[in-house]
């Protein structure tokens, strides 16, 4: 019928406007990934600093950690989600709308060509449809008004009051009402015949039209299909190698959680089994007081009598010879401090856990590793070693001595 194929041609525009729903529903989906890393990132360093500073400890600290490790690296594969939805996803459907519709004034120009296919084909078919409808019109008006003046003459019939002129004239105008009734139906009938014979014509024009639009509009299905894939892979990190590793290892943390070892730190750290310095006679002499240093570097302190104090020594000790380093006026060359340079024997220590030194003065280590404690361990928790050529600082409560039972 004619217009009808306005519903076929609004599928055009309705394809635009869905592109654009597309995009705007994956752009939300990304948004999502975004704030679900973001919030993954915020507990995690939350937790870092709650956990680093309560009185969780050891293997089952770690352990502690490992949870927040895998929500650091399930963050950037939600980041990466995002980013591939962005690039991938979002851009393919932006090139792919550009490249099949184009505006033109206030409507697609697809939909316009189309429409005007479609008015063209129309064109003589509906005028022929307009002459059968106009010709059924004034068949069933000639009828019905037949059909009145018959029953009007057959009621005048048996009806005594009219007279045979009246009748006649009644009579008459039924003749010409049946006549109209017979040209009616002849310019009806010649009208459906001049339609029939345009109908397969216009058929065949029709649907080349309409498969124009349907070819288009599986062009779109299809590529809507192929950009739900898209998503579908994007969205799918259970591919993603990352994914069964990051879960490998967090259980590999949890599964390395061990009370015995934790409770044996303990006891040496703070128990039975740390070092204990035994009162010990002592035999009288002179000696400096120590001086007060810090925990990475020792400092050089002015006693109060203005003199700076470098180097002390037992009084029956070896003295070292004299370094250009040191100034007459008290103070140490250049720095202004001295660090330590030599160490003599330490304790045997085993790491505990793995350990990344920040600075240049701490060391790193892995667990297992065994190297030598210098120093015991300062206010702050530090202590100091050495590693093979190296001398610095490490987390007291990452390793454990060495006993002879141990060896």
């Amino acid at each position: 019928m004619p217009y009808h194929y306005k519903k076929t041609t609004k599928r055009i525009e309705d394809g635009f406007k869905l592109c654009n729903d597309l995009v705007q529903l994956v752009q939300e989906r990304c948004d999502i990934e975004k704030n679900y890393a973001k919030s993954l990132s915020s507990w995690s360093n939350k937790w870092n600093n709650t956990i680093s500073r309560g009185p969780e400890y050891g293997t089952t600290e770690a352990a502690w950690k490992a949870l927040l490790t895998e929500a650091d690296r399930l963050n950037e594969l939600h980041l990466l989600v995002k980013d591939k939805l962005m690039e991938n996803v979002i851009g393919k459907i932006k090139q792919w709308q550009k490249e099949k519709f184009h505006r033109s004034m206030m409507q697609l120009k697809e939909k316009k060509e189309l429409d005007d296919e479609f008015k063209k084909v129309q064109k003589p078919w509906a005028k022929a449809l307009e002459r059968v409808n106009k010709c059924k019109h004034d068949y069933h008006t000639a009828c019905k008004v037949e059909r009145t003046l018959s029953n009007q003459e057959r009621n005048a019939s048996s009806d005594s009051s009219f007279s045979p002129d009246q009748l006649q004239k009644i009579r008459e105008r039924v003749a010409k009402a049946q006549e109209e009734v017979s040209k009616s139906k002849e310019r009806y009938e010649i009208a459906l015949k001049d339609i029939g014979q345009m109908n397969h014509g216009y058929m065949t024009e029709m649907t080349q039209v309409f498969q124009k639009c349907q070819a288009m509009e599986e062009e779109r299905l299809k590529f809507f299909k192929d950009v739900l894939f898209d998503i579908h892979d994007c969205l799918n990190i259970s591919t993603n190698p990352e994914l069964p590793n990051i879960y490998e290892e967090f259980k590999h943390s949890i599964q390395n959680a061990d009370a015995a070892k934790d409770i044996k730190w303990w006891s040496n750290t703070y128990g039975i089994g740390m070092n204990t310095s035994w009162p010990q006679f002592e035999a009288f002499s002179e000696e400096f007081r120590d001086i007060i240093k810090d925990p990475k570097v020792k400092k050089v302190v002015l006693s109060n009598d203005g003199v700076t104090l470098i180097n002390q020594h037992r009084f029956n000790e070896e003295l070292p010879e004299w370094n250009d380093s040191f100034t007459t006026n008290g103070s140490v060359a250049d720095s202004g401090e001295l660090t330590a340079s030599s160490h003599g024997g330490g304790v045997s220590v085993r790491a505990l856990y793995d350990y990344e030194g920040a600075e240049g003065d701490e060391l790193t280590f892995k667990q297992g590793d065994v190297f030598e404690k210098l120093e015991d361990e300062d206010e702050q928790g530090w202590c100091k070693g050495r590693k093979g050529d190296q001398i610095g600082l490490y987390p007291a409560n990452y390793v454990e001595v060495i006993t002879e039972k141990d060896r």
